[in-house]
């Protein structure tokens, strides 16, 4: 029987968790680890300076689980090290409060939930929807399930996540699928400073919403136009287009300039550099 890893970054009773885990039933044993309160962007967090505990937990509709006081990247961790015996054979994080599209999705538990199963070699899907208070996770949940067979079906290239964003709709009001890019970042922040006096100041960081629905090809737009969003995720920070660049200011020539005499190591790494600029001109 295929194992599936369902957790979320809403906590262990959230509602859009019991919906996902009432649609990924028929596709195989939903193994279900998930933090024991809202962990809401957290992003990749790793708890590092305690242990971990685990509670067995009743949620939803009566469904059996485990509650961990830790981070949905900690929950992934220890699923894919043992955790339930047997490794997941793909991470479904969800189903989210509210969308994650854009550059908002750096922020995202669920969204980190699923890259952190893609860098320990699982195929791995992101689930959200729309909306602050939805009201079809159900719907949303259902729609969802066929896009996870097809992943357990047919797999993901190593690395590769599936962020899914679906609209606040019933499933007759969905229009489709689209595989779309990311969009802008969602709000405007200024800093706030509310009382300044003393030796603390108290700040708030206020949020305005931006309007992105009307970049074409993007998660915004999709679902925006009613469509779910399938945005293909990889975790690579690396930008080639910066290695010529980067090269063309000769580091190690500046790096050596301030060392003391006699640092041999960088000089030579200096040298190298010149002698690489020479046969390059």
């Amino acid at each position: 029987m295929t194992h599936i890893l369902l957790t979320n970054d809403d906590g262990i009773d959230a509602p859009g968790l019991a919906a996902l885990r009432r649609a990924l039933e028929p596709l195989g044993t939903v193994l279900t680890l998930a933090p024991d309160g809202n962990r809401s962007a957290i992003a990749r967090g790793i708890t590092i300076d305690r242990p971990l505990h685990a509670r067995e937990s009743v949620f939803g509709d009566g469904f059996s689980g485990f509650s961990l006081d830790g981070t949905p990247a900690d929950c992934v961790r220890a699923a894919a090290l043992g955790f339930f015996g047997e490794r997941p054979a793909i991470v479904v994080a969800g189903a989210n409060t509210g969308a994650n599209l854009g550059d908002d999705v750096a922020y995202s538990g669920t969204v980190s939930a699923a890259l952190e199963g893609a860098l320990l070699g699982l195929p791995a899907v992101a689930v959200s929807v729309q909306g602050r208070r939805p009201r079809h996770f159900d719907d949303a949940a259902t729609l969802a399930a066929p896009i996870v067979a097809r992943v357990l079906a047919d797999g993901l290239p190593r690395g590769l996540v599936l962020n899914v964003n679906l609209p606040d709709l019933a499933a007759a009001g969905v229009r489709g699928v689209q595989v779309t890019r990311l969009g802008c970042a969602s709000v405007h922040e200024r800093i706030v400073l509310e009382t300044g006096d003393g030796a603390i100041r108290r700040y708030t960081i206020d949020s305005q919403e931006r309007d992105c629905r009307h970049e074409a090809g993007t998660d915004f737009a999709a679902l925006a136009a009613g469509y779910i969003s399938i945005t293909p995720l990889r975790f690579d920070l690396v930008d080639p287009r910066a290695f010529e660049l980067l090269e063309g200011w000769k580091l190690s020539a500046a790096v050596a300039a301030v060392l003391p005499a006699g640092a041999t190591g960088a000089t030579a790494a200096a040298a190298v550099e010149a002698e690489h600029d020479e046969v390059s001109g």
